[in-house]
């Protein structure tokens, strides 16, 4: 894997509050490297915010925010290091019931044959 030939893209989704909302899905024959990771809360009222790591090959799941409070009209931002996904992997956000909260991921998407679901 050349780590100076990938593309760059970001994806965002306005998260449907109290469910489970897949924003970036690594694609096959790619591994992915996510740069930044940003959850901004849109409402008046503190709301919590959970996001799992899915590890399709081991068909777990992890937490890298586990009940997170973001005060009103703030935001969370994870950067300055990234999280490595194989073909099939994904990121889940979770807000509160009665939230209005965006997700917004950006990720470095490399070409790896090896890596499928």
């Amino acid at each position: 894997m050349d780590r100076n030939s990938f593309k760059s893209r970001s994806v965002g989704a306005h998260l449907t509050a109290g469910a489970e909302n897949i924003v970036y899905t690594c694609p096959n024959n790619y591994t992915s490297h996510i740069v930044l990771l940003f959850a901004a809360n849109l409402g008046s009222g503190n709301k919590t915010l959970t996001i799992k790591w899915y590890n399709s090959h081991s068909d777990t799941e992890f937490y890298i925010i586990g009940g997170y409070v973001i005060s009103a009209y703030n935001f969370l931002k994870l950067d300055g290091s990234y999280l490595t996904l194989n073909a099939g992997d994904h990121i889940c956000f979770i807000s509160e019931a009665g939230s209005t909260i965006d997700a917004t991921l950006t990720v470095e998407e490399f070409y790896d044959p090896t890596s499928r679901q």
